[in-house]
C-alpha cells in the first residue's frame, strides 16, 4: 500500500495542470532567485504542480521524476522501447516508458536495478545533464571535486557551461541531494544554453534612437567603427542632428566574457559584464562581489523575439537589469551576429536600431 501511494503522489506532480505558472503557486515566491527557470519549464509543460496550487520547490526530486523531465525535455521516443530490465522497474510502472527511454539513448546506466523512488545527488545530476547534452568544458576548480572525484568530467562540463557555479565557500557539494527546484533550474539552464557574439558586427554602420533619461531629449545617433585598443572595439558615437559626438562605446569580448561601457569611464567599469555561456536565470546577485556591486542581471531569454526599426527578430537574447539603488528596471534585447538591438528602461525605449549599413 505504501508503494502504491507514492506512486500516486510522485504521479500527481506531473500530472498538468491548465494555467500552472511558477508565480502562481503558493509555495515559490516572486523574489525566488530561481523563479525564471522554474516559469520556463512549466511552461514547457516539463514539470507541473501539485493540487492546490503548490510546487513543493524544496522537496528531494527522485530519478524516476528526473527521467520524466528529461524525456519530455529532450522529446525522447516512449514507443517500442527495449526493456532496460531494471528489477525494480516492471513494464507495468507507471513510468517504465521514460525510464526506458532514458536508459535507451545512455542518459542513465544499465544496472540490476534503478531506484526509481530514490534521490539525484549533485554529482549524479552532472552526470546526466553532461549526457543528454553532450556538454564539454575544462577543468573544474571547486575545492571538494579533483581529477579523482567520480563524476569529476561531467562535473567540469556543467561548471564551464554556467549551468551551475557551486557554493559561496567554493565547494560543489557533489553527495548533496537535490530539490526539485535546483534540478529545475540546472535543467532549464542547460535547455537554454546560447553563446552569441553579442559585439557589434565592425563591417557596418549602426544608426540608433537615442531617448536620454538626463535631458529627457530624443537623438539619433550613428555608431562608426574606429579601432580595436588592444581590450574593446571601440565605437565612434555622433548625434546626426548636430553632428556632435558623444563619448566612444566601448565593448569587450574574448568569448568567455562580454562587456559594454563608453569611455567617460574607466575601462576596467562596464554597464554590463556578462559571463558566456549564457543561459536564463540569475547570472549576477547584487549580494555578490564582482564588477558592479548592488546589481542583479538576469537573463529573461535566449531564444526571445522583438521588434526594433520596423524589424522582427527571433533567437533573441533578453537580459534583465535590476539595482538595489534604485527601482527601475533594465531590459536589453541582443541579436546574434549584430548585437543590442534595443533597450528600454522600465517601459520606456532608450535605444532601438534603426539601420545597420556596411562601411
Amino acid at each position: 500500500m505504501l508503494k502504491i501511494v507514492c506512486v500516486v503522489l510522485m504521479a500527481v506532480c506531473f500530472i498538468p495542470m491548465e494555467g500552472a505558472h511558477a508565480a502562481s503557486f503558493k509555495d515559490v515566491s516572486k523574489d525566488n532567485t530561481l523563479i525564471t527557470e522554474i516559469d520556463y519549464l512549466v511552461e514547457k509543460g516539463i514539470i507541473n504542480g501539485y493540487p492546490n496550487d503548490l510546487f513543493k520547490p524544496n522537496a528531494y526530486v527522485t530519478r524516476a521524476q528526473v527521467a520524466v523531465m528529461l524525456t519530455r525535455a529532450l522529446g525522447l521516443q516512449t514507443t517500442n522501447v527495449k526493456d532496460p530490465k531494471y528489477q525494480d522497474v516492471p513494464t507495468t510502472h507507471p513510468y517504465y516508458k521514460e525510464i526506458a527511454a532514458v536508459q535507451n539513448v545512455g542518459i542513465f546506466d544499465s544496472a540490476t536495478k534503478f531506484n526509481p523512488n530514490a534521490t539525484l545527488s549533485r554529482v549524479d545530476m552532472a552526470i546526466v545533464l553532461q549526457r543528454a547534452f553532450k556538454l564539454k568544458g575544462s577543468e573544474s576548480y571547486f575545492t571538494d571535486v579533483s581529477a579523482k572525484t567520480r563524476g569529476y568530467k561531467e562535473i567540469s562540463a556543467i561548471s564551464s557551461n554556467n549551468i551551475t557555479r557551486g557554493y559561496d565557500d567554493g565547494s560543489f557539494k557533489p553527495n548533496l541531494p537535490l530539490t526539485r527546484a535546483h534540478f529545475s533550474a540546472f535543467l532549464a539552464r542547460a535547455l537554454t544554453l546560447s553563446n552569441p557574439n553579442l559585439l557589434k558586427d565592425t563591417a557596418y554602420d549602426y544608426t540608433y534612437s537615442y531617448y536620454s533619461l538626463t535631458d529627457k531629449n530624443h537623438y539619433t545617433l550613428k555608431y562608426q567603427y574606429s579601432h580595436n585598443d588592444d581590450k574593446n572595439d571601440v565605437w565612434t558615437v555622433t548625434n546626426l542632428s548636430s553632428k556632435k559626438l558623444f563619448n566612444d562605446e566601448l565593448l569587450f569580448s574574448d568569448g568567455e566574457f562580454y562587456g559594454q561601457a563608453n569611455d567617460a569611464e574607466s575601462s576596467t567599469h562596464y554597464d554590463l559584464y556578462l559571463g558566456l555561456p549564457l543561459r536564463i536565470g540569475v547570472i549576477l546577485h547584487e549580494d555578490e562581489g564582482g564588477v558592479i556591486t548592488g546589481v542583479r542581471n538576469t537573463v529573461k531569454a535566449t531564444d526571445g523575439t522583438v521588434q526594433a526599426g520596423g524589424v522582427n527578430y527571433n533567437n533573441v537574447i533578453v537580459l534583465e537589469k535590476t539595482s538595489v539603488y534604485s527601482d527601475g528596471v533594465w531590459t536589453y534585447y541582443f541579436v546574434d551576429g549584430i548585437g543590442l538591438v534595443k533597450e528600454l528602461y522600465n517601459d520606456v525605449v532608450i535605444f532601438e536600431l534603426l539601420d545597420r549599413t556596411a562601411n
